[in-house]
């Protein structure tokens, strides 16, 4: 990817944002090139979301712990998800399960990347569709809602996407910082960006994704 794309993407982006009404920060800089994951690591946070998730809606940790196991998925936890893992339901902290309650907001950018679904508007939540999309643990489905993902969109969509992202996250704060109401959801903004940052660069785990603005 050159820059020239890059910076033409970044005009793009400025002008549907402004379009949108939204402010813009001429002066953010591009991205870098993406070096987008395998898919394999790919499907493998997806399906420990999926079953992470259910821990924020009262799901026993055990059986979730073990359903992780027994699909052999451990390799993609991360370290805040081995810990919560190791707790009881008694000793989850409110951060805990608002954390991974924000899953669904990561887990429908993925969705997004592996062409699960067709749009990732920044004004419209997760789609009445996406439990069904999903391996339901409640009712004993495997993995293979999940499994069956043959690929990612194209690295110039994604990467495209993952700017935009950017850049209205910048928009997000900005309103914070200055005493402003954003109009967008800033959370709903940060958790889908993490996900596209976590696709496009190999060098942080889940846990330590660069979110700068």
């Amino acid at each position: 990817m050159t820059d020239e794309q890059k910076i033409a993407i970044k005009a793009k982006n400025d002008s549907t944002i402004s379009h949108k009404g939204y402010r813009v920060n001429g002066w953010l800089p591009i991205l870098e090139t993406p070096a987008l994951r395998p898919l394999n690591e790919i499907k493998g946070r997806m399906a420990v979301m999926n079953a992470m998730l259910n821990i924020a809606f009262n799901a026993p940790v055990h059986i979730i712990k073990n359903w992780i196991e027994s699909h052999a998925l451990t390799e993609f936890l991360s370290d805040s998800e081995r810990i919560i893992l190791s707790k009881s339901n008694n000793e989850l902290t409110d951060f805990d399960t608002g954390s991974l309650h924000w899953y669904l907001e990561s887990l429908w950018a993925l969705m997004w990347a592996t062409k699960m679904i067709d749009d990732l508007e920044a004004e419209e939540p997760v789609g009445d569709n996406m439990a069904s999309l999903l391996p339901n643990l409640q009712k004993g489905d495997n993995n293979k809602k999940i499994d069956s993902i043959l690929g990612l969109r194209q690295e110039l969509e994604i990467y495209e996407m993952l700017d935009y992202y950017y850049r209205l996250h910048w928009y997000c704060v900005d309103e914070r910082l200055n005493g402003r109401q954003a109009v967008l959801r800033e959370g709903l903004v940060y958790e889908r960006r993490k996900s596209l940052e976590w696709v496009c660069n190999r060098a942080n785990d889940w846990d330590n994704v660069e979110m700068g603005t």
